[in-house]
């Protein structure tokens, strides 16, 4: 099982994140967040695959110079039907996938 880390999300028109760029994280010797490898912008139906095939998906916010852990990521399905992502605590407030940056 592997952990990935969201740093930053591009949305659609209707709000819906449609990209994230992500990468390989692991926990450093102090115990803060890290990267294993240079992240990559890729499409929302990558981060779903990788939930499907049981790997942990969070965010990460920076904070000054350190990268701080956000809520774990799963899916959800709304009305129209096609598997999306949100944050599992989506009610802590400045933590969301909308919280983090855009590109």
């Amino acid at each position: 099982m592997s952990v990935h880390l969201i740093e930053a999300v591009r949305l659609n028109d209707a709000g819906r994140v449609e990209m994230v760029r992500w990468g390989r994280g692991h926990r450093k010797a102090d115990g803060s967040a890290g990267w294993e490898a240079v992240t990559v912008e890729q499409e929302v139906s990558l981060v779903v695959d990788a939930l499907h095939f049981g790997d942990e998906v969070a965010t990460a916010f920076k904070v000054g110079n350190d990268l701080v852990l956000g809520p774990r990521v799963h899916i959800v399905i709304p009305e129209y039907g096609i598997e999306d992502i949100d944050t599992i605590d989506h009610d802590v407030p400045g933590r969301t996938l909308a919280d983090l940056p855009r590109f």
